[in-house]
């Protein structure tokens, strides 16, 4: 028996009834029974502990290869090479710093106070996901009059792009969410229609991430109720970028830090001195974080405050009519 022709049915001690009852669960191929944990299986099924390991150690046995794949150094490289993608930003300096734009298959998180280029640079990166890269653009609202679509407009234009109003974006306004757990729905929602519609979308934009968290969750006692449903959201996001070869870009408020030397400290973790709401939870799950302040009225900067393959470094930018440019 091969493993593409094995069903929950060919596991020991799964029958059609067992199989249903797992497929109403979520549970729908021997893959996901083999990353199980016998404990969670045997609650669903109501069986012993033994009777639910030896059906997922017979999971493994039979799909173990296919459920958790292994790769060579080479191969890992080769893989790599043929499918992450590069997203320019809309300025050469800070795509030369990201070795030829932002890659797919991760999180990047722009952290900055208002004002500070965060949903612009956003805004960029699906025009040139759009142009470039030939794909389409999620974009979770969830702050009212975040997403202007007269603006991208403007910057479309500018690099010789007529937006496809039908198929180019999926959008789930702020209207729609008021809580976190509504922000995870519109996630689901869209990804819905992506399939309906059998978009290819390379770009998925929560603006702001941060923003129901920081209303929905106040006091400290509530920081570990925080913190585990951030990690719900960020898991699922981070499952779309590997999934769909997607780049999630999530935008974070910052917040004041009151003594100099935590500015200090802020300072030389991210190269500015305010905090990004999120903690740690968001600042592990991010791929890359960039640091965005506003420096005068023609210059920005941005600061890649952490990377998994590039150095702390600053570079400066400009927010033109056209988007997101170099300082000359």
């Amino acid at each position: 028996m091969s493993e593409e022709s094995i069903s929950l049915e060919d596991l020991k001690g799964i029958g059609p009834k067992t199989a249903d009852k797992l497929r109403e669960k979520g549970y729908d191929s021997p893959e996901k029974i083999a990353v199980m944990r016998p404990e969670e299986l045997a609650d669903i099924l109501k069986i012993t502990k033994k009777a639910a390991k030896d059906i997922v150690n017979d999971a493994k046995e039979k799909v173990l290869d296919k459920a958790v794949p292994a790769f060579t150094f080479k191969e890992i490289i080769q893989k790599r090479k043929e499918k992450i993608q590069r997203i320019p930003t809309g300025s050469k300096e800070l795509d030369r710093i990201f070795r030829g734009g932002v890659p797919t298959e991760s999180i990047l998180t722009i952290k900055g106070e208002y004002a500070s280029g965060k949903t612009q640079l956003a805004y960029q990166l699906c025009i040139n996901c759009l142009k470039y890269l030939k794909r389409k653009v999620i974009w979770i609202e969830t702050e009212s009059g975040t997403f202007v679509p007269e603006r991208l407009i403007e910057m479309a234009k500018a690099v010789g792009l007529e937006i496809d109003p039908e198929n180019d974006f999926i959008v789930v306004p702020a209207s729609t969410i008021n809580t976190p757990y509504s922000q995870f729905l519109a996630y689901e929602r869209a990804v819905r229609m992506m399939k309906k519609k059998n978009m290819d979308v390379g770009v998925f934009v929560v603006d702001s991430f941060s923003a129901q968290f920081r209303a929905f969750y106040t006091g400290r006692e509530m920081l570990p109720d925080r913190a585990k449903e951030q990690a719900r959201h960020l898991g699922y996001l981070d499952n779309l970028a590997s999934k769909y070869n997607m780049l999630i870009v999530l935008t974070a408020q910052v917040m004041d830090i009151p003594d100099q030397g935590g500015q200090l400290g802020e300072r030389v973790k991210t190269g500015h001195t305010k905090r990004m709401v999120g903690g740690n939870v968001l600042s592990h799950w991010s791929t890359y974080i960039v640091s965005l302040q506003k420096l005068s009225t023609t210059d920005w900067e941005a600061v890649i405050a952490d990377a998994p393959d590039l150095p702390m470094v600053r570079c400066r930018f400009r927010i033109t009519p056209s988007g997101i440019r170099d300082v000359k």
